[in-house]
């Protein structure tokens, strides 16, 4: 378990906060103390002037030089005066000091939000593989709160460990031998807390993995609601989520009670010293005034020794979360694409793989195995093959959403990384079988693609992707709200608007990773017409499994386990009867008429 100071030195650099954050909080924390031990120090003299009798000490030369201007039927209420003005700026500082805490806490809270955001959408990494997507969201909503609740425990520390020594400076003003006395028995019980609650950071650990298990069932029963009611697993997934709730009531209740303890026993501690310390007082001669002020100020001290203890443990609690955001934030592994800064290359150039390779990690087998090709200009290529040939991998190269592990991707001569990587990506669209749709009007959902596009662009979107007609149909029209992943749309609907976002786009190449393979015959018909008139004199790439619809492919590139086994128009490649031939035939049953005229 790191030390104290590790685990501070870790939520300092995490936080981030303003500069002037820690020394303004710990500033006006400082003055705080001040004036709450300079307004408990003045009963002795407010007691002595009631008529108690006065003890000798280094304090009272002070209050007579202080008071000497005063006449003595005034002192009285001139003390009490100043008493109750230092405890109305004591007031006002503390609130402004928890104004300024509550603002650097909501600050450093949605500043690592953003963080973990533009982590999870800027690395190369697909998280959906790499780390479960409940995880994230637990990671964003959970733990970068607890992280920026630990820079406030950072801070308070700080602020009560400076109370502390202030107090402390008053007490042994007044009493060496009675503040020597209440610091060893307040070190016992600083030790028997310590004894108490030393399992905090486990039971910290233990609460973030609850929270994660429960953050994927209910992220995993969400998505699934269709397939739940369908198996009548309504019972079954309900015990599931009631068991890991149930979990994780009990860790938050074991970690309350641990950030509990402090208070009773700093409570009962101080009343068993404030007895000892009468009884010490009493033999040594301690005048009345002087041992009022010692116990106020050792009374008061309590808070913040059980703030010390309690924010100590607390930071124990929250260690788990800390280190969770920290990894998210600090993979040294995690890759990272960085655009080059050449200008995005012209419409008319080919994009060609020369002996690409590439593995999704270092223990994997090759998806890709030296492969070259070229994907010409204003032509329409389609990548078959079996599952797992590599197919997707080629899309995810073209994006740059990965770089190949060796080898090299070049547009008219130019390593693609050399180019502007928002750039690039802006002359690419992409289409694939899972739509995504977000939950917004259609015409949100198609102009997701040119944020400047009117309704008139959009409709015109709409029209050549043949979705103008039902979307008119609708109540609201483009002003319709299709709900969660466009759910109050038929599967060819949200297909149609998808073509149409991409259409929008206007892109020089045109990705289509299996997007009519979901579609019935009909549907598919009105999609490819309308794939056609918008891809002519464009660059198309198209992946497949059924291979009908690659028939009007000016080329297909045949993968089978990361390797380009073929290359070649359709009609060629089935006269050889090689490798292609053999998958369309397996999906054809026999070739029709029309194709075999041809061949």
């Amino acid at each position: 378990m790191p030390s104290l100071l590790a685990r501070m030195r870790r939520i300092f650099h995490l936080a981030a906060a303003p500069p002037w954050a820690g020394p303004t909080i710990v500033a006006l924390g400082l003055a705080a103390a001040v004036l709450e031990g300079a307004g408990l120090f003045l009963f002795i003299p407010l007691i002595e002037s009631l008529g108690a009798a006065a003890a000798p000490g280094r304090w009272k030369p002070l209050f007579d030089r202080l008071l000497s201007p005063v006449p003595a039927h005034y002192v009285t209420a001139v003390l009490i005066a100043v008493l109750c003005f230092s405890i109305t700026l004591k007031i006002a500082v503390n609130l402004f000091n928890t104004w300024v805490s509550r603002y650097i806490d909501g600050l450093v809270a949605h500043q690592l939000r953003c963080r973990v955001f533009d982590q999870t959408i800027s690395s190369c990494i697909d998280y959906r593989v790499e780390n479960k997507r409940a995880d994230i969201v637990t990671t964003i909503a959970n733990n970068t709160w607890k992280l920026s609740q630990g820079l406030s425990l950072c801070y308070r520390l700080i602020v009560c460990a400076c109370t502390f020594t202030v107090f402390v400076a008053l007490m042994l003003a007044i009493s060496v031998k009675l503040t020597l006395l209440s610091l060893s028995l307040l070190g016992l019980a600083a030790f028997a807390i310590r004894f108490a609650t030393r399992r905090a950071d486990a039971t910290g650990k233990a609460v973030v993995e609850e929270n994660k298990q429960f953050g994927l069932r209910m992220w995993e029963s969400i998505n699934s609601l269709q397939l739940i009611r369908a198996f009548a697993r309504e019972d079954y997934e309900s015990r599931r989520l009631r068991q890991v709730s149930d979990r994780v009531r009990q860790r938050l209740l074991s970690l309350d009670m641990l950030w509990a303890a402090p208070g009773p026993v700093a409570e009962m501690s101080i009343a068993i010293m404030i007895g000892v310390l009468i009884l010490v007082a009493k033999q040594t001669g301690t005048g009345i005034a002087a041992l009022a002020a010692f116990l106020s100020l050792l009374y008061r001290l309590q808070g913040p020794v059980k703030e010390l203890l309690q924010s100590k443990i607390a930071l124990d609690g929250i260690g788990a979360a800390i280190d969770d955001v920290d990894e998210f934030l600090s993979q040294t592994d995690t890759p990272f694409l960085s655009g080059g800064d050449v200008a995005a290359p012209s419409a008319g150039h080919a994009v060609e793989f020369r002996n690409v390779s590439f593995r999704y990690a270092p223990a994997e087998p090759l998806a890709l195995d030296n492969v070259s090709f070229s994907i010409p200009a204003g032509k329409t290529t389609a990548f078959v093959g079996e599952s797992g040939a590599g197919k997707s991998t080629v899309l995810s190269l073209l994006f740059r959403f990965r770089d190949p592990t060796s080898g090299a991707i070049v547009v008219g001569d130019t390593p693609l990384p050399a180019f502007d990587l928002h750039r690039w990506r802006e002359r690419l669209s992409v289409m694939s079988q899972e739509v995504y749709l977000f939950n917004d009007t259609i015409a949100a959902n198609i102009g997701y693609a040119d944020f400047d596009a009117g309704i008139e662009r959009i409709r015109e979107a709409a029209r050549i992707a043949r979705a103008d007609d039902f979307i008119s149909a609708l109540p609201e029209g483009y002003d319709t709200r299709i709900g969660d992943q466009g759910m109050r749309l038929s599967g060819g609907q949200r297909q149609r608007i998808a073509l149409a976002r991409a259409i929008l786009r206007d892109p020089d190449i045109l990705l289509l990773d299996e997007a009519t393979n979901a579609l019935d015959i009909e549907t598919e018909q009105a999609f490819q017409l309308a794939l056609e008139q918008f891809s002519r004199n464009r660059t198309v790439v198209v992946i497949a499994h059924r291979l009908s619809t690659v028939r009007a492919a000016d080329q297909i590139i045949v993968l089978s386990k990361g390797r380009v086994v073929e290359t070649g128009a359709p009609d060629r490649l089935l006269s050889r009867s090689g490798h292609f031939s053999r998958l369309y035939d397996l999906q054809a049953g026999s070739r029709p008429a029309a194709m075999a005229d041809r061949v």
